[in-house]
């Protein structure tokens, strides 16, 4: 990795205070060489890293979360394969030993000074920051949501708190329609949403209740899929297993005391759609992470602005970026490191 290459050659030489952007003043209370700021996958595995590199003493990572989960097992649990409990892990089990965990979430980001702000009120500088915030879900951005869970019938595979609804939902499924959802904006493992459409409609045929549903997958995007290749053979499967697809459809409302999403027309705004469903599947919205977003890190649109073949931040040069909060062009999902 080119960013990897980079910070090594800066901490051998001792680059840090003669090149980059390190502060000149006092020290905050807490100060570490290398700062990690999220413990995910892109996280956990930068301050292993980083460890090595420059020692445990010297690297932490801020992160509020006591569990960590492995994601896109989240597919599997919403189809009834797996446990949500073999998703996870705690956070003190999968972080690097000797490495500093900061239990508690990022507030801001001051990288001219090089502080980051958590929202207990602490600072922790630092020389230099690998940003690992991944992105944020936005239930809250179709009306009726998140509030609708508390409803049966509906679920998603993108919570730890809504994945096992997914699976109710499917268990209970009894006749009518499946619906499946793709949002207007970037998502975290774009295939995701089709995998579970997939799985659902097989256990449906396993339980002998497929006859009676009609398997929806209604998606903002154009295409089937982002890439021709895949979806010229998704076409045919989806053709082959009598699964409607509907394209520029969004999810903008769901009536779940009705069991009704509504849909809007991308290519007609304003003209909308019901659909009553038996089950519901949501995709949420979803963006930059709110740390990010607005600040001096952020591109235009909010994600880390960074240089595709180093993962180095385009004007901080001691900030850097890894996974899903970045604006590297290639899809959200750790596939793209392959």
């Amino acid at each position: 990795m080119a960013s990897l290459r980079h910070l090594r050659q800066c901490h051998l030489t001792g680059k840090a205070v003669a090149h980059f952007h390190t502060s000149s003043g006092v020290y905050s209370k807490q100060h570490y060489k290398m700062l990690v700021l999220g413990g995910g996958s892109g996280g956990i595995t930068m301050s292993s890293r980083m460890k090595r590199l420059v020692g445990a003493e010297n690297v932490a990572v801020v992160e509020p979360s006591e569990m960590h989960y492995y994601q896109p097992i989240w597919t599997l649990v919403g189809a009834g394969a797996k446990t949500v409990a073999s998703s996870g892990r705690t956070t003190a089990s999968v972080m690097p030993s000797g490495v500093k965990w900061v239990k508690c979430k990022v507030q801001e980001i001051n990288p001219d000074k090089n502080i980051v702000y958590t929202d207990d009120g602490n600072e922790i500088s630092y020389e230099y920051l690998i940003v690992a915030l991944g992105l944020q879900l936005h239930f809250e951005k179709i009306k009726g949501l998140p509030e609708g869970f508390d409803h049966p019938k509906i679920g998603s595979n993108y919570s730890v708190e809504t994945v096992e609804k997914t699976w109710k939902a499917l268990q209970d499924f009894k006749e009518g329609n499946a619906v499946f959802t793709f949002p207007n904006t970037p998502v975290k493992c774009a295939g995701a949403p089709q995998k579970i459409m997939y799985l659902s409609d097989a256990f449906l045929r396993k339980t002998g209740k497929r006859a009676k549903a009609n398997v929806i997958y209604n998606t903002s995007l154009p295409v089937l899929f982002g890439i021709k290749k895949y979806a010229d053979t998704l076409w045919d499967i989806v053709k082959t297993r009598d699964l409607q697809v509907n394209l520029r459809q969004n999810l903008i409302e769901v009536r779940a005391d009705k069991q009704e999403a509504v849909f809007e027309n991308l290519d007609k705004p304003g003209e909308t759609k019901v659909i009553e469903y038996e089950m519901l599947h949501v995709t949420p919205p979803m963006g930059p992470s709110l740390a990010i977003k607005g600040g001096p890190l952020a591109d235009e649109i909010g994600w880390l602005d960074v240089n595709k073949e180093t993962l180095q931040h385009n004007k901080y040069p001691n900030v850097f970026g890894i996974g899903d909060c970045t604006n590297l062009p290639t899809a959200k999902t750790g596939a793209a490191v392959v």
